[in-house]
């Protein structure tokens, strides 16, 4: 049976989409598999993380800027924080300045996890992308140009 595609018939690896998805498999298999050591899921890492990044500049951090900045779904992340904060990693309370929103904030089990965690996840990705060299921002910077 003859592969559909008039650009990749012969060569699968010239394809950048799927080198992409390889390449990212491996890093997210090693963070997957570290954070689970720690009992925490990757997805809860980035919320927390990012929800601890936000609190040192806004006094009421809301679930839609949490999800702006990790760049997630709105509802997967109020499912997450859901079980974050049945397992008292963080608490939700009532925003004073929007009573429609959530202020949302890290209890100390919370901002124990994040000490563990993030460590492990920088050394992973020093680790992983460290092998670019100097390489690596111009990779972030066209990281970024694609995002």
């Amino acid at each position: 049976m003859e592969f559909p595609s008039d650009r990749f018939r012969k060569n699968a690896d010239a394809s950048t989409g799927l080198v992409f998805i390889r390449v990212f498999n491996k890093w997210h298999t090693t963070i997957r598999n570290e954070l689970r050591k720690i009992g925490l899921t990757h997805p809860q890492f980035v919320v927390m993380t990012v929800l601890n990044f936000l609190a040192q500049s806004e006094e009421f951090v809301s679930q839609a800027s949490i999800a702006k900045m990790a760049d997630m779904d709105v509802m997967s992340v109020s499912q997450i924080l859901r079980g974050l904060e049945a397992h008292d990693f963080l608490a939700r309370s009532t925003n004073p300045k929007d009573t429609r929103a959530n202020a949302i904030r890290l209890l100390e089990k919370g901002r124990e996890a994040i000490r563990l965690a993030l460590p492990i996840v920088e050394k992973i990705d020093e680790d992983f992308f460290g092998v670019l060299l100097d390489d690596e921002t111009v990779f972030r910077d066209f990281l970024h140009r694609l995002s």
